[in-house]
This record gives structure tokens, sequence and C-alpha cells, in this order.
């Protein structure tokens, strides 16, 4: 063979291996598994086919996204998924920090259930920060880790969806890096949430043990959401480090009939039994006072944040509160009851969504005896509303009749809606 083509030969040969090099294959490995890492396992692990470089770059990935992709999974599909991700975690570089494991599956049949525990256990052996687990609303009645407590000194965030969760697991004294709980849809049995270290905390859509109330005991928390619960509204206990709540109460077990006008035949309604009385815990306000930015929301028969108002304390930090038609109620007692507590407070807006009720309920024992109208630092009143109807003018008669000036007062109308 000539000299010259012998040359051309090994350089054809070497080409393959000089483009090995160029490309997304010329990026360090970390980037490339920090790159697998935005994909689900499944299609992770089918990278290994790409090249001889690829092979084992998954079992290094800094995140596990376990989830079947919006499927049902039958039993046969179930066990599929159990079998893989096993082997899966089995292989996996143990060495390799693990940020992050997020679990996502939708419907599956209890028969033979994804073993969401057993990788739950698993992720937080492996250090893991941020722990995930949505499971479809149709298994809710999945109970994650049963009697068994959380215990990790690395966890910082946790995620859950839909399922069910008892004593062991919201006693977070064995977790004390856990800054944020985040839950949707859960079922709570548990006498109580308890963090020392938790900063934000938000639950939506969640449903509380009906015969106890939960009590809420996370004293360095900054922010709060308690979206739309059910059953019974937890007790807040006292928050000194608290920023920012929001509560939105909907229809939940602390309603009463009275309330929307009819009669209650609930023998241990709390309304009833303690609302002439001082007997009861404040629920809800005691644990926000230290709040400097509020919203709070109720439905028309949630009766529990004007039966808080008889043990109404200061709020000696508030600068911004929101408040919707419940406070309109018992000839503006609540709005005058909050007004008399907020010494500080700079901006309050009321949104007034509902049509204005015939019935605007009995008037409340709150303690208003004593109390000046201290709200002195008033500067924007926001009044938001379909119309201009007699509930704004009544505010606004409320604020000339006792003296409170307010540099700025916006009424804000729905889109659509005409001037009264």
């Amino acid at each position: 063979m000539p000299k010259e083509q012998a040359t051309g030969s090994r350089r054809r040969k070497a080409a393959p291996e000089a483009r090995g090099g160029e490309g997304i294959d010329a990026l360090p490995g970390e980037v490339l598994q920090h790159v697998l890492s935005f994909l689900p396992v499944a299609e992770a692990v089918q990278t290994c086919v790409l090249a001889r470089r690829w092979r084992n770059l998954w079992k290094s990935m800094p995140v596990l996204r376990i989830t079947c992709e919006g499927r049902i999974l039958n039993r046969r599909g179930v066990r599929r998924l159990n079998k893989f991700v096993n082997h899966l975690l089995l292989l996996r570089d143990r060495s390799a920090p693990l940020h992050a494991c997020e679990i996502e599956l939708s419907t599956f049949h209890s028969q033979d259930e994804p073993q969401v525990n057993l990788w739950t256990r698993h992720a937080l052996l492996c250090q893991a920060r941020v722990l995930s687990v949505h499971l479809g609303r149709d298994n809710n009645s999945f109970e994650l880790l049963e009697d068994l407590p959380l215990v990790s000194p690395h966890l910082t965030r946790l995620e859950l969806c839909n399922v069910v969760l008892n004593d062991s697991i919201l006693n977070f004294s064995s977790c004390p890096a856990l800054e944020e709980l985040w839950m949707r849809g859960c079922y709570i049995q548990a006498d109580m949430i308890m963090s020392l270290s938790l900063k934000r905390l938000t639950i939506l859509d969640c449903i509380f043990y009906p015969n106890e109330r939960t009590r809420i005991s996370v004293p360095n928390l900054v922010a709060l959401e308690l979206i739309e619960c059910w059953g019974r509204t937890p007790l807040l206990e006292s928050m000194p480090s608290l920023v920012t709540g929001s509560i939105k109460l909907a229809d939940c077990d602390d309603c009463c009939g009275k309330e929307a006008g009819g009669s209650c035949v609930d023998d241990t309604c709390e309304n009833c039994s303690s609302i002439d009385d001082d007997s009861g815990d404040c629920v809800l306000l005691n644990g926000l006072s230290e709040a400097k930015s509020l919203e709070l929301i109720a439905e028309p028969c949630v009766f529990i944040l004007k039966r808080d108002l008889m043990w109404c304390p200061t709020f000696s930090k508030l600068k911004t509160l929101l408040l919707n038609d419940w406070c309109m109620k018992a000839n503006l007692g609540a709005l005058m009851c909050f007004v008399q507590h907020t010494p500080v407070l700079e901006k309050l807006t009321i949104q007034l969504c509902q049509a204005p009720s015939s019935r605007m309920g009995t008037e409340g024992s709150y303690n208003l005896t004593g109390q000046p109208f201290s709200s002195n630092k008033l500067k924007v009143l926001e009044i938001k509303c379909e119309k201009i109807d007699e509930r704004v003018h009544r505010i606004l008669t409320f604020l000339s009749t006792y003296s409170i000036h307010v540099e700025q007062i916006n009424i804000q109308q729905s889109i659509g809606s005409s001037e009264g």
C-alpha cells in the first residue's frame, strides 16, 4: 500500500475519536449528570446506549425523578415500576450526592402498591435535601411511612400530596435542617405538627382529623399559608418570627347554622357553647399576632375568626391587613376590633366579593371596652367590590364617625360593573 494511502486510512479511522470530544460530549461529566437529572429516571437510564462515556452517567445523577407520566398503573404496571426503581437504587453510585428525590405517581391499584415508602427511606439514607411525594387524588388513603418517624439531618424541603400523615411523620424533631413544608390534599391524622427549624409552611386543601384540633407548633416560622382545608381548623401556637400569614377558610367542621341565619343542631358546637362566655381557646389569632402582613379570608358560614375576636390579641407589628365580607357582620364589630388592636397598621384592604345579605348576623361578644382606636398610622384603605353599595358607605361612615384618618382611599370595582 502506498505511504499516502496508509496515512489517509489512519486519519479516517482516527476521525470518529476526534469528533467524540465535540458538542455535548465535550462537557464535563458533572454537567452531563446535571442535564440527565431533568429527565424521568426511565429516560435517563436509556441514555446509557448512546456511547461508552454515557454508560454509567445515570448512576450519579443528583436528582431522581420517579414518575409514571400520568398513566394509570394496573397491577402489572406497578410490579414493573417496583422492579425497575428497586434495581435502579441498587445499582446507583452510593458515593454520589443525592440533592433531591421526586416521586410523582398517578392512580394505582391498592392490591399492588408502588413501594414509595422504601424509595423514600432510601432517599433519606442518601442524604437527600429535597423530598417530594405526589400521588394521585384517587390514592389519598396511602399512609406515608406508616408509623415510622421521619429522620434526616440533611432534609431542607418536604413536599407531600394526597397522602395520609400521622403523628410520627409530622414530628420533625429529627429533621433539624427542615425549613420548608408544603402539603396539598393530605389527610392529617395528628395531634400536632411540630418543628423548631421550619421557616415556611403551606397547607392547601388538606383534611384535618375531625375529633381533636391539630396543634401547629412552629415557633420559628416566617411564612404561613392555610388555604381551604377541611375538618377542624388547626390551633396555631406562638410564632414570634412570623412575617406573612395567609388564611382562607371555606367549608369545614367549624361551621354553625346560626351564622347563616338558620338554626344549629350540634350540641358540641363551639359557636353556641362558647360565644357567650370566656371559655375556650383562641384558635388562630394568637398565633398570628406577631405577623407584619396578614390575609384573613372566610366563607360566611365559618365563624372561627369571629369567635377568636373574643380573645383578640394586639397585633403590634401588623402593617398590612386584608379582610373579606366576614368582617362586615355584627355591625362592623369585627372590623372595629381589628382597628383597635393594630396600632401600626398602614394599609387595610377589604374585599367585598358577595352580594350584601339581609341577615348580617348578631352582634359578637368582642372585647371593645376600654380600647382606644389606635390605628393612627393608617395610610391606605382599599375597598375591592363589584359595585359601590351600602357596605362601602358603612365602612366610610365608620371611619369618619371614629375620626380614623386615612391618607388615601382607593375603591376598586370589578371590570364590567357600574358605580352605585
